[in-house]
């Protein structure tokens, strides 16, 4: 629910040049490289949080629209049509930035489908029923994503450390946490209490300092800081205010973080600008996922 309208004039520009009618869109905004293909999801996230420099950086990021559901044209309200018809008037009030729509039963063309988004830069493809609905808010049954096995979690940062050399004034890595208690997770041991903003402490699982580039360090940085509560040496402890996307290829039991876990491989993807601490994910979940839960 956060206006970045001021963030990307491009789609202003795009919308007014384009759009034939008053119409409610969903869509995405996908940076993209001089070739139009798309960049990863951290390179928009840049553009979205961007307040001041706006010209600079859309000069850095460019960035288009993909629209692919029409929710309300020209005075008709299309939340109870069906997919099919909903995309036909999205074709109707928009003549250009309309994302690609095949309609297939066939699994070898899904899959043929698929693997071109891939190779495209994309992260994978929605499926979607014909006849679907729009459920604000809710996917529900009726789609489903469908992308590459990648094993993720949503983790609260809870500390960070200082960089070296030429990273020395931005955090080089983050100390991300789960719940122990809280919203939707169970009661834990000795959990790290790295803070208790939604009612619940929070358990390390680990340090996270790979898959970031050295303008999205930048970028973590200035998010952080406003939530440093102490230092020591190159160390800080942080509120948990802000969640990760963190990819990880196994959970092994380990005496090292005060959860009795940790991730082997963990790379951070995206910050969750749509989650709060209290929708993280717990460790009760972890234990399930590790093969300890009941």
């Amino acid at each position: 629910m956060e206006d970045v309208t001021a963030a990307l004039p491009e789609l202003v520009e795009h919308v007014r040049e384009h759009a034939t009618a008053p119409a409610i869109l969903d869509g995405e905004a996908v940076a993209v490289d001089d070739d139009g293909e798309p960049l990863p999801f951290q390179e928009i996230l840049r553009r979205f949080r961007r307040k001041h420099d706006v010209d600079r950086m859309r000069e850095e990021v460019r960035v288009e629209l993909r629209a692919f559901d029409c929710l309300h044209a020209d005075g008709d309200d299309l939340l109870d049509a069906p997919l099919s018809r909903r995309h036909d008037r999205l074709h109707e009030v928009l003549d250009r930035g309309v994302s690609e729509l095949t309609v297939s039963d066939d699994a070898d063309e899904i899959e043929s489908v698929e693997a071109e988004a891939l190779a495209a830069g994309h992260e994978g493809v929605m499926l979607k029923r014909p006849e679907s609905t729009y459920n604000p808010g809710n996917r529900g049954k009726e789609w489903l994503k469908r992308k590459p096995d990648v094993e993720t979690l949503d983790l609260v940062v809870t500390g960070a450390e200082w960089g070296e050399g030429r990273r020395a004034e931005r955090f080089g890595t983050y100390e991300v946490s789960v719940r122990t208690k809280g919203a939707g997770g169970g009661a834990a041991g000795d959990g790290n209490s790295a803070g208790d903003n939604d009612g619940g402490g929070y358990a390390t699982v680990g340090n996270v300092a790979t898959g970031i580039t050295d303008e999205e360090l930048a970028d973590l940085t200035d998010l952080l800081e406003p939530h440093v509560r102490s230092e020591a040496g190159q160390a800080v402890t942080v509120a948990p205010a802000n969640v990760f996307e963190v990819g990880y290829e196994e959970i092994q039991t380990s005496p090292t973080y005060d959860s009795g876990y940790a991730l082997r491989f963990p790379r951070f993807l995206a910050v969750r600008d749509d989650k709060a601490p209290a929708d993280a994910d717990s460790l009760e979940r972890v234990r399930r996922l590790a093969g300890d839960g009941e």
